[in-house]
């Protein structure tokens, strides 16, 4: 074989080595003999029975040349169009931020602050309270006097007949005056009224204070539905990353002949799938934060980027959680303020079984002019003043009023036992999903140590050839649910935490105040 160029010798190589069966060998030499030769079919002069062999083995190449350009066109295609994939989700995932002008950050303490504030709902309770301080006044309640000013004129013009014909007569009665009322007693109803009014006023508080620990909980629990899209985003993005890399290395590897092109289609599958996810998540993250800025008062398209919690939660006993919902539980202290306005409109409708007793006084001017005029100059002054006692005997509605004003007392009485009940059934449930989702989330932080371990494995075996693809899949999913499922588990650990807070009446002052 002297006469045949060192390439061609290859070639004669590469086809008896692999007659010995060493697959891995022929690959390697085969990448080397592509690079080098034209695969020109060219005889050469060769030893003794060994021409044949030659040009048959130059025939071969020259096919497997075009099989090799072939697969190599197609994979370029498919490289084009991951490529055109990860272009379209960076366009898709940076464009709102593109229009933006500035990307800010978020921390829970700055979203609460801000819903406390700039909540619409608050806002609204916050007015219906200095509604409800307005109406408390001792004048709405009936126990300041009555002072009423009057002015007023009359103007006549009369024809009358006389013996000495038809006479017009023109008179202007003018007349001013001031009185004076007081109800010295109605049956203790003024006072009861102005109770009623200042127990309104707390109630109207505490429906504020009620909406706005309502409102707080919303916001944390947006707050932490947007971190966890996020991480979710952030968890797919990186999984996204692996198929690239996978998918990238079977086609490097199917070019190179070292793998079939179906576990190049695999991959590709695996990466449109991420990719997918990926948007999904994109949009999830979007809607999430719309839902935040609805809470907060912002605008819908407001972008900013929230920040991680660090918060250890604390340790709890039930019975001081009964005994703190018992005593500061708003939603409690709000059915135990009205059982005792109850109680209030039950005196009230019982107060007119009493007699009425009032003073009055009054103070007038008088006068009738000829012509017309208004002066009161030579005006008749009147004074009086007077003492008046009346007492209902029977209307026909006296009865009914005070028995439905009973059966409403009865009714804040029931609503107020439900009220305690729902209450430390719900404080139960909560703190019992508390200890199991710090139970869960033990396990979950321990069990994605083994996920990633076992992923890493994985990754390591499937580089050598000795995992298959569907393994690699497998572990590499695993891994994800694992770190999705984590988060969860640590999120809902923190709103169980400001669950509690909220049913024993702490969440305003340990989010707003600390």
């Amino acid at each position: 074989m002297k006469n045949i160029p060192a390439n061609k010798y290859l070639i004669l190589d590469v086809v008896m080595r692999r007659k010995k069966g060493l697959k891995r060998e022929v690959s390697f030499r085969e990448r080397v003999f592509d690079h080098r030769n034209p695969y020109a079919k060219t005889h050469y002069s060769v030893g003794p029975g060994e021409s044949r062999q030659a040009s048959f083995v130059l025939s071969s190449a020259s096919k497997k040349h075009d099989e090799v350009s072939k697969t190599s066109r197609n994979n370029q295609l498919l490289k084009q169009s991951i490529n055109a994939m990860l272009l379209f989700l960076f366009t898709t995932l940076t464009l709102p931020v593109t229009y933006s002008q500035t990307t800010t950050t978020l921390t829970l303490e700055d979203a609460i602050s801000v819903a406390a504030v700039h909540n619409l709902s608050i806002q609204q309770a916050g007015n219906n309270v200095q509604v409800s301080k307005n109406q408390a006044s001792l004048g709405n309640a009936g126990l300041l006097p009555r002072l009423d000013l009057s002015l007023g004129s009359t103007i006549s013009d009369a024809s009358l007949q006389t013996a000495g014909g038809e006479v017009n007569s023109q008179t202007t009665r003018s007349s001013t005056g001031i009185s004076a009322g007081y109800t010295l007693f109605r049956g203790m109803q003024g006072l009861n009224t102005y109770k009623l009014l200042n127990t309104q006023v707390e109630a109207s508080e505490l429906q504020l204070g009620l909406i706005t620990e309502n409102i707080l909980y919303s916001t944390s629990q947006a707050y932490f539905n947007l971190l966890m899209t996020h991480d979710n985003l952030s968890i797919l993005k990186e999984q996204l990353s692996v198929s690239k890399e996978r998918l990238e290395q079977a086609i490097d590897k199917n070019d190179l002949g070292m793998s079939s092109r179906l576990q190049a289609l695999a991959a590709r599958v695996d990466f449109d799938s991420d990719s997918s996810s990926v948007l999904e998540a994109e949009y999830a993250f979007s809607e999430a934060r719309r839902r935040l800025n609805l809470v907060l008062g912002w605008e819908f398209d407001r972008l900013y980027t929230p920040l991680q919690v660090d918060h250890k939660i604390d340790t709890y006993k039930l019975d001081e959680l009964n005994q703190s919902l018992l005593t500061k539980g708003t939603s409690l202290l709000l059915s135990q303020n009205q059982e005792t306005q109850g109680q209030l409109n039950v005196k009230n409708s019982k107060s007119s079984l009493f007699p009425s007793l009032s003073l009055s006084s009054s103070y007038g001017l008088q006068q009738i002019n000829t012509d017309i005029d208004f002066g009161l100059g030579d005006a008749d002054k009147t004074l009086s003043t007077g003492l008046t006692l009346s007492w209902n005997l029977f209307d026909g509605r006296k009865g009914t009023a005070i028995q439905n004003a009973k059966i409403m007392q009865k009714n804040s009485e029931l609503n107020t036992l439900d009220s305690k009940r729902q209450g430390l059934s719900d404080l139960e449930s909560t703190y019992t999903s508390l200890i199991k989702s710090l139970q869960v989330l033990e396990l979950k932080q321990n069990n994605l140590s083994s996920a990633q371990l076992n992923f890493d494995q994985t990754n390591e075996y499937f580089r050598l050839g000795v995992a298959s693809s569907t393994q690699f899949r497998e572990s590499q999913l695993n891994l994800s649910r694992v770190k999705i499922s984590l988060i969860q588990a640590k999120y809902s650990a923190y709103l169980d935490e400001l669950k509690i807070w909220q049913l024993t009446g702490q969440l305003k002052a340990r989010t707003l105040n600390g």
